[in-house]
């Protein structure tokens, strides 16, 4: 399944951290350094697979947790209307 950040979104990069406005409700939301990282790359790579791969040779931390943080994360975001879910195919 590949996510994507909604056209609509404001992303600004301020030091290591991200802010996602969304113009409709006005609401902004703040990601730490990892965060503004997956998603980076999320915007880069558009699929799961490769954020894991690069966010576990960055951070050296084991896959199946990188890979835990990041869908966890995008739920999050799925749940506020951040990010959009692509149906496999």
């Amino acid at each position: 399944m590949t996510y994507r950040l909604k056209p609509d979104l404001l992303l600004q990069s301020v030091a290591d951290e991200a802010v996602i406005l969304d113009p409709a409700s006005g609401r902004y939301y703040t990601l730490d350094d990892v965060g503004s990282r997956m998603i980076a790359l999320l915007q880069e790579h558009g699929s799961i697979d490769p954020v894991v791969e690069r966010i576990v040779r960055e951070y050296r931390v084991e896959p199946d947790r990188a890979r835990g943080d990041l869908q966890e994360l995008l739920e999050q975001m799925a749940g506020e209307g951040l990010v959009e879910r692509d149906p496999p195919g």
